[in-house]
């Protein structure tokens, strides 16, 4: 049978003054608009069965979040919740839309306005839908480094040329009959070029680089980041002109991978989603989680009216109240993978900021195959077992930023990597 394919754009730009999410300690919120943000939508069918991808301009969507936007979406047009992956760009410049601690309150009218246009997007984009033809390349390309540098003190975020990236980015070109189309790009890097100081609205180089796709082609163009938990971009806390810089890089890429992609045959469409239950690391001792509490008290007393000393403080309660509870100590940290299929190719959505590895690996074993992180909600770091004793801010801090309470165990790569490989084997 015949794929056929529709896609579609909405602005979900956010009114100045909100507050911004990916950093802490910013010194208000955003006071101008750089570039617009958006939510595209690309959906695929083939007969009855249809699939969509989202892809926002957002640092993150919590996963109770997507459960609601998949209820939505399957109200207005039939699609299963299980066939519909909803991914965040994960630029750090745009508004607070994920409950991180220590970055500010959530504005709940945006969110609501940016869930409605996510909805009307795929609304749009399945209404619009068009026989076509599905084309495929990987073109090689890095804009990133990998971030965790070995320090005689400790892994710390910088530079580390001899650490795994994933080189290159995949292209997914769709061409209807009457020469419209859409592209869907996928590589794995931090949006992260404009640091903390930046209160700018903008996608990093994730808008800049769909921005020169669009205005080469006309078509709609999606960005979705891969498993970029390690991978900074070569040149972090830079300028917008350092924006355009890796993002126009990135996109004559992608460019040149359209150009040179491959058809596929993706008339058969499939879809499966799987939720693991990730062990966690062994809580403290009573004593030492009373101790952060204090911590927490003190640095609150000394920084009064600071959001850091205040989430540090409510990670230390939460902590503290955990310990108690005693019970609760075999806690688990739900966890989705999905996989949608588009004949032989496979989306593989995972919910976290995934280390490259992961990446690196499956798509050498299963390809062609895509991981996309960020994909419905996300659960903080999700680092390689031999990332642990190296320790570093992924490992030993991150989560204290995220509403779980503790971070991930090394016995979780045992349970991702085999329930990836059996539901790409299912979908195809």
């Amino acid at each position: 049978m015949t794929l056929h394919f529709g896609a579609a754009a909405a602005d979900i730009t956010p009114p100045v003054g909100i507050a911004m999410g990916g950093y802490w300690g910013r010194r208000s919120g955003a006071t101008h608009i750089c570039d617009r943000l958006m939510v595209k939508a690309l959906v695929c069918g083939q007969d009855k069965a249809r699939v969509a991808l989202v892809a926002v301009d957002l640092v993150g969507l919590d996963a109770d979040v997507v459960r609601g936007i998949r209820e939505k979406i399957g109200r207005a047009t039939g699609i299963e919740g299980a066939a519909i992956m909803v991914c965040a760009s994960h630029t750090h410049s745009g508004p607070l839309t994920f409950p991180f601690r220590g970055m500010g309150r959530i504005d709940g009218d945006y969110l609501e306005q940016v869930l409605d246009a996510v909805v009307e997007v795929v609304v749009a984009a399945a209404a619009d839908s068009q026989p076509g033809r599905l084309y495929y390349a990987r073109p090689e390309v890095q804009i990133g480094i990998n971030r965790r540098e070995p320090h005689p003190q400790g892994t710390r975020i910088g530079q580390n040329p001899a650490g795994p990236v994933v080189p290159y980015a995949h292209v997914l070109r769709f061409v209807a009959a009457d020469g419209r189309g859409a592209t869907l790009f996928n590589h794995a890097c931090h949006p992260v070029v404009l640091g903390h100081d930046n209160l700018q609205i903008s996608g990093d180089f994730a808008g800049a680089a769909v921005r020169h796709i669009e205005e080469q082609t006309g078509d709609e163009a999606l960005f979705v980041n891969g498993a970029c938990g390690d991978v900074n971009p070569r040149i972090a806390n830079g300028s917008f002109a350092d924006v355009e810089v890796l993002g126009q890089e990135l996109g004559r890429a992608v460019l040149e991978g359209r150009d040179a992609a491959v058809p596929l045959d993706a008339s058969a469409i499939s879809w499966a989603h799987e939720r693991l239950d990730l062990p966690l690391r062994p809580p403290p001792s009573r004593w030492r989680a009373k101790v952060e509490k204090l911590k927490g008290h003190l640095r609150a007393r000394l920084a009064r009216g600071s959001e850091v000393s205040k989430a540090q403080l409510e990670w230390a309660v939460a902590m503290c109240k955990w310990v108690q509870a005693g019970a609760d100590r075999a806690r688990v940290q739900p966890f989705e993978i999905q996989a949608l299929a588009l004949g032989e190719l496979v989306l593989l959505g995972m919910e976290g900021e995934i280390f490259a590895r992961y990446q690196l690996d499956l798509e050498a074993a299963h390809g062609p195959a895509v991981l996309c992180g960020f994909a419905n909600g996300c659960i903080g770091y999700v680092p390689t077992a031999d990332e642990y004793a190296r320790g570093g801010y992924e490992i030993d801090l991150a989560y204290k930023v995220y509403p779980s309470v503790q971070m991930i165990a090394p016995a979780s790569e045992s349970l991702i990597r085999p329930r990836a490989a059996a539901l790409i084997a299912k979908v195809r």
